[in-house]
C-alpha cells in the first residue's frame, strides 16, 4: 500500500489521475486548476490499474508552469534514468531496455547521445525534408476526394506521420498501416479497442523491433540517404553507435513521433470547429495566423498527458517535502492552463503572444522532432483548408484508453 504524504491530492480532487478512464473525455482541466492553486506539488495515490494488481507506491502530481519548468532544468535532482520516463514502475531487464532510449537518459550521456544524431533533426535537415511532406500531403487530399464524410485521424492525421516516417527511416510504403496498428498497441496498451493486454504490447513491440533490425541490417550492408543509415554513421567519442542503440531510436520515432503528429493535428481540427471566430481569423490570412493557430492548438490540446522524473535526493519543492526515490509526473495540461504564465489561460487565442507553452517540454528532454513536427503540422492544415475549407466536426472524439498520450481513437468530420 502506498505511503500518504502532504499535501495529498485527494484532499482537493475527486478523480483518479492514475486511472486512463480519468482522460476519456480529454484531460480533467478543472480539476487540474484545483490542484495546480492550492497544492501544485501535491501526493497522488498509486492504485491496480488492473484487475489483480497491486497498488503501486504513490506519486507527487507537479501541475504549475513553475513546477514542471523546475524539474525539466534540473536534470541532476530529476532523474529521467533512475525509474524511466512513464509513471508505471518496470524493473530488471526492462528497466535496462528502457535506459538506452533517449528520454530515459540524464547528462552527460544524454547530451553525447543526442548530439550525434542531432544533425537530421536541425534546420537543414528538416528543410530538406519540405519537397517530400509536400507531396505526401497532396497524397493525403488527394485520397479525400469524392468523400464528404470520413474519420479524420484514420485519413488524415495518421496517414501523413506515417508517410514521412516511413519516407525518413526507409520503411516500406506499403507497410506503414503496420506501423499504425503496432504504435496502437504499444501506446494503447491499456485500450481493449488496442488489445488492451500485456500480451498485446509485447507482441507489437517484438515484432516491430524485428522489423528495425531487419531494416538496420539492410542499411550497413546497402546504405542509403534515410535517418537509419545516418545513425549507423554516427559516433559516442569515437564509437558508432550499436544495434540496440539504433533500434531504440527506431522505436522512439516510429512510436512518439507518429502518436504525438496524428494527436496534434486532430487537436487543431477539433480547435477549428471549435472556435469558429478562430478560425475565421486564421482563415483570413494563412500565411500570418497559421503559426499562432499551431502552437495555441499544441498549447491548448496537449499531446502528451505527463512524462515522469525520479528524485535523487530529498529536496523540497514548492511546499512539498520530496524524498530520494519519489517519482513525480508532471503534467503538461496543467502548466499549459498555468494563470501564472497565460493570460486568459481557458481561452484558444491565436494571436497570443508569447507563448510559452510546454506541449514540447523544455530543457535537456525538449523533443528532438519539434521542428520536423511543427512542418508537418503546418504544411498539412495548409494543403487541408485550401482544398477543403468547410471541413468540419460532426461528433466528438473517440479517445484512447491512457493517461500518457492524448490520442484520439476517431474523429467524424464532414467537408
Amino acid at each position: 500500500m502506498e505511503t500518504q504524504r502532504s499535501p495529498y491530492a485527494p484532499d482537493f480532487i475527486d478523480v483518479n489521475l492514475w486511472d486512463p478512464a480519468t482522460f476519456k473525455s480529454g484531460p480533467p482541466y478543472g480539476e487540474f486548476a484545483k490542484l495546480r492553486e492550492a497544492a501544485p506539488v501535491a501526493w497522488h495515490p498509486e492504485p491496480p490499474r488492473r484487475e489483480g494488481g497491486k497498488h503501486g507506491p504513490g506519486f507527487w502530481c507537479v501541475t504549475s508552469h513553475e513546477g514542471i519548468r523546475t524539474i525539466s532544468l534540473d536534470p541532476t535532482t530529476y532523474s529521467s534514468w533512475l525509474g524511466g520516463f512513464t509513471g508505471a514502475d518496470i524493473s530488471g531487464a526492462i528497466l535496462e531496455e528502457t535506459r538506452m532510449n533517449l528520454m530515459a537518459m540524464d547528462p552527460p550521456d544524454h547530451t553525447l547521445f543526442r548530439n550525434s544524431i542531432r544533425e537530421p533533426f536541425g534546420s537543414k535537415g528538416v528543410a530538406g525534408l519540405t519537397e517530400a511532406i509536400a507531396r505526401y500531403c497532396d497524397d493525403v487530399v488527394a485520397g479525400l476526394e469524392g468523400l464528404d464524410r470520413f474519420d479524420f485521424v484514420e485519413m488524415v492525421a495518421s496517414e501523413l506521420p506515417l508517410l514521412t516516417l516511413s519516407h525518413i527511416l526507409g520503411v516500406k510504403a506499403e507497410d506503414r498501416r503496420q506501423f499504425y496498428d503496432w504504435s496502437n498497441k504499444i501506446i494503447g496498451n491499456h485500450d481493449p479497442d488496442f488489445g488492451g493486454t500485456v500480451q498485446d504490447f509485447l507482441r507489437a513491440k517484438d515484432e516491430l523491433f524485428a522489423y528495425g533490425r531487419a531494416v538496420i541490417a539492410d542499411r550497413r550492408a546497402a546504405p542509403g540517404d534515410d535517418l537509419v543509415s545516418a545513425f549507423i554513421k554516427s559516433e559516442i567519442e569515437g564509437e558508432p553507435l550499436t544495434n540496440e542503440r539504433i533500434i531504440m531510436l527506431w522505436y522512439l520515432l516510429l512510436v512518439a513521433g507518429n502518436e504525438t503528429t496524428r494527436s496534434s493535428l486532430t487537436g487543431c481540427m477539433q480547435m477549428l470547429s471549435e472556435f469558429p471566430d478562430q478560425r475565421e481569423l486564421l482563415m483570413s490570412d494563412l500565411d500570418r495566423y497559421l503559426p499562432g493557430f499551431v502552437e495555441e492548438a499544441l498549447r491548448y490540446t496537449n499531446p502528451v498527458l505527463h512524462f515522469r522524473r525520479t528524485a535523487t535526493v530529498d529536496h523540497h519543492l514548492l511546499g512539498a517535502d520530496i524524498k530520494a526515490g519519489d517519482k513525480l509526473l508532471m503534467w503538461y495540461p496543467a502548466a499549459n492552463r498555468d494563470p501564472a504564465m497565460f493570460d486568459r489561460p481557458d481561452e484558444f487565442d491565436i494571436t497570443r503572444e508569447p507563448n510559452h507553452h510546454l506541449a514540447f517540454g523544455i530543457g535537456t528532454h525538449f523533443c528532438l522532432g519539434a521542428r520536423l513536427g511543427r512542418l508537418q503540422i503546418k504544411m498539412m492544415l495548409r494543403a487541408l483548408l485550401e482544398a477543403y475549407p468547410s471541413i468540419d466536426v460532426t461528433a466528438p472524439a473517440t479517445r484512447a484508453h491512457s493517461n500518457f498520450l492524448n490520442c484520439a481513437k476517431t474523429l467524424p468530420v464532414r467537408v
